[in-house]
């Protein structure tokens, strides 16, 4: 994650991942078989996961190269014959920056920067990857299904990082994994004028990411999968853009029900197309080549290389095109609610990591907010007891803990279903006490990836069971409660606007008040555009 002058932007995101997928050895016995029309697709099992194939490296889309390099993607066919579905496909055209972001993170538990390296990138990348239980191949199963969309502040990250490893929750909750990749940076947030009349004129990155929708949609049944109850889920950059497919159009119908974690700064503000149009023109005289066509021929470094050099380090996202995205999010949340059964939270300590006891940088982030919030919080930052707890304060109520009260409150006045969190846990150790409950540090604890590296205790194991058990749960029956039905007393009540209540991960999980719900009812109005008192 990256601060800049007048506000934080927030990048990567990933609870200290290692930077490439881990080599497992495979199980024995005979390789899973899939068969999807004409083609055979042939996965891999691993000794600790026996009862779970994995199907790695399936295209969803046609390589966005030449031609369709900006363009909207274009659904991709299986070849016939056979399809070795063992290996991961490259990831979309980054650089280090999540590596380096790893490596801080490593390097707070003691782990050195060799741990930690990047993935092959390729333009060529809009491939899947899925996790299902081998008795439930090429039946009738119709098992729930969860698609992830990774993090990596819409510029990094990839499909297969080693915490994204679907096949812990396959097996416990008996479900499929879907893990996708999507085009990023200037490769995926690119708003040429000249696309301006396309399918795509800003957000290919998000219009991949629905394409990738609508395989699950097609062939997830041959996996076991249900496509009427699927559940698209993401944290930080992820979770912001389920935000924008939960208010886009093109999404619609596409997913049952949504969890967000971390994403809530999606609400703060979108860059409307025009300024969009402005920063590619800025791209454009720095490839000195101004023509989309001839651009398209440039080689992908070139690009990424001018792109880098005209965003001085601004974080590329979705756009407000008229297309994809149609309005600011509140304003289309406001107006049509969420549509759908939510699970959203944050974390303790989002922002404690980046900041610094940098009196002008707090002064900034409060200066960046509408004049009537930043009186309101610059009190409650300056009570924190010290510049940097202030500063993390004033970004963390703003980008992360405001925005899911606000979404989980939009969708119950929808008539859907929302449960709020706020995760808390500490790791044991000094690095715990320098990282805190970080930004992406509920990760491992949802997916059961937690690295060997990472100090933990018997805490973990219990938390790490009691999130697994509640996430499956919200993806079977759309509510996290062990008894669905009604017949007990929830441990995690639904969100109710009127006594606001989150679901406190820590050493012990419990039910608490929502903290500084009342401040949020106040000024999300100033805070968020688009919605209304």
């Amino acid at each position: 994650m990256k601060v800049r002058a007048g506000s934080l932007v927030v990048g990567v995101v990933l609870a200290a991942l290692s930077a490439s997928c881990r080599d497992l050895p495979e199980a024995n016995g005979p390789a899973p078989v899939v068969r999807i029309a004409t083609t055979t697709l042939t996965g891999v099992t691993v000794a600790s996961t026996p009862a779970v194939a994995s199907f790695r490296g399936l295209p969803y889309a046609r390589p966005p190269v030449g031609e369709r390099r900006w363009a909207a993607p274009e659904p991709a066919a299986l070849p016939p014959g056979p399809f070795d579905a063992s290996r991961f496909a490259a990831a979309c055209y980054q650089d280090s920056y999540n590596t380096v972001w790893y490596r801080r993170v490593g390097a707070a538990f003691g782990v050195g920067p060799e741990q930690f390296s990047d993935p092959p990138v390729s333009e060529d990348c809009l491939y899947l990857n899925v996790w299902a239980p081998v008795a439930g191949l090429g039946g009738s199963a119709r098992k729930p299904v969860l698609v992830w969309v990774h993090g990596g502040s819409n510029r990094a990250g990839w499909s297969f990082e080693p915490n994204y490893d679907g096949s812990h929750l396959a097996a416990r909750g008996d479900v499929v994994v879907v893990t996708i990749a999507y085009r990023l940076g200037v490769f995926g947030f690119y708003a040429h004028p000249d696309l301006a009349s396309t399918g795509a004129p800003a957000n290919a990155g998000l219009l991949d990411q629905i394409e990738a929708l609508r395989w699950v949609q097609g062939h997830i049944a041959a996996f076991g999968g249900d496509p009427d109850n699927v559940t698209v889920a993401g944290e930080s950059a992820g979770a912001a853009d389920i935000a924008y497919l939960i208010a886009s159009p093109r999404a619609r119908g596409l997913f049952r029900r949504a969890i967000s974690e971390s994403g809530g700064y999606a609400l703060r503000r979108t860059p409307t197309l025009a300024e969009a149009q402005q920063l590619a023109v800025a791209i454009g005289n720095g490839l000195a080549v101004p023509e989309i066509g001839r651009q398209r021929e440039l080689p992908a470094a070139t690009v990424f290389a001018a792109a880098a050099a005209a965003t001085a380090g601004q974080r590329p996202g979705p756009v407000i095109d008229g297309h994809v995205v149609t309005a600011p999010l509140g304003a289309s949340l406001a107006a049509a609610g969420s549509g759908v059964d939510l699970l959203i939270g944050s974390n303790e300590n989002e922002y404690d990591m980046y900041v610094d006891d940098d009196v002008a940088g707090l002064e900034r982030t409060l200066a960046a907010l509408p004049p009537s919030v930043s009186a309101a919080l610059a009190p409650r930052a300056r009570a924190q007891g010290s510049i940097r707890r202030g500063h993390a304060w004033v970004a963390g109520f703003t980008d992360m803990n405001c925005p899911p009260y606000v979404m989980a409150s939009q969708a119950a006045a929808g008539g859907h279903a929302a449960y709020v969190y706020r995760f808390a846990r500490v790791r044991p150790g000094p690095g715990g006490q320098v990282l805190l409950a970080y930004h992406g540090a509920e990760v491992p604890y949802v997916f059961g990836t937690h690295d060997a590296w990472l100090p933990g205790d018997d805490a973990e194991h219990a938390l790490t069971t009691a999130m697994m058990d509640h996430w499956l749960r919200f993806l079977r029956t759309g509510n996290p409660n062990a008894d669905p039905t009604g017949g007990a007393p929830p441990d995690w009540p639904s969100w109710n606007p009127a006594a606001p209540q989150v679901m406190r991960f820590d050493r012990s999980t419990r039910a608490i008040e929502a903290p500084e719900a009342a401040l949020c009812t106040a000024l999300a109005p100033d805070i968020y555009a688009g919605l209304v008192r």
